[in-house]
């Protein structure tokens, strides 16, 4: 895995759009901050500055659509299991939420690039609610910090993601 950091990027997963050609299977890129980070149906995801995880997974060439959904469940994996080690306990709800006790905590968005039968990247974003605790323009959200005694560093928490996120080497 090789993890790219930024203090500022529109989206992450937009950058990895641009720059899949000449960036590695699990190549992954986080950002400090995005000025125009996005959820499904181009909705807006609010953060502040250095307070959450803004971060995307690229898988390059993957042939089959199956594939995809197993990354994805995967994902969901890593990240509940990532909440569980701060007993929290996340259930998925479709289309792309991760929820405690009814409050969004993560979203996913994954876009692809497909020719003919085999996709040029899966591209696979995630924006979770860490140390942020007001939310300007959102009800029902909550985070880490918002549910548990955290006192880790942002960058710290995001390593320990990190190891969590180990079983997508496998693809």
């Amino acid at each position: 895995m090789t993890v790219m950091t930024f203090d500022s990027l529109t989206s992450t997963n937009d950058y990895l759009k641009q720059h899949y050609p000449t960036l590695a299977h699990l190549t992954v890129v986080r950002a400090r901050y995005q000025t125009a980070g996005r959820g499904q149906f181009s909705r807006q995801w609010e953060s502040n500055p250095n307070e959450n995880f803004l971060v995307s997974f690229l898988f390059k060439d993957i042939n089959h659509q199956e594939t995809i959904k197993t990354l994805e469940r995967t994902m969901i994996q890593c990240c509940q299991t990532f909440l569980l080690s701060f007993g929290i306990n996340a259930t998925w709800k479709l289309p792309n939420d991760l929820l405690v006790d009814g409050h969004k905590i993560s979203g996913m968005l994954i876009e692809t690039k497909q020719q003919e039968k085999t996709f040029d990247y899966v591209i696979i974003g995630i924006g979770m609610n860490i140390l942020q605790s007001r939310f300007l323009n959102l009800s029902n959200v909550t985070s880490l910090k918002m549910l548990t005694p955290l006192h880790e560093p942002i960058d710290e928490l995001f390593l320990k993601f990190l190891k969590y996120c180990s079983p997508l080497e496998a693809f």
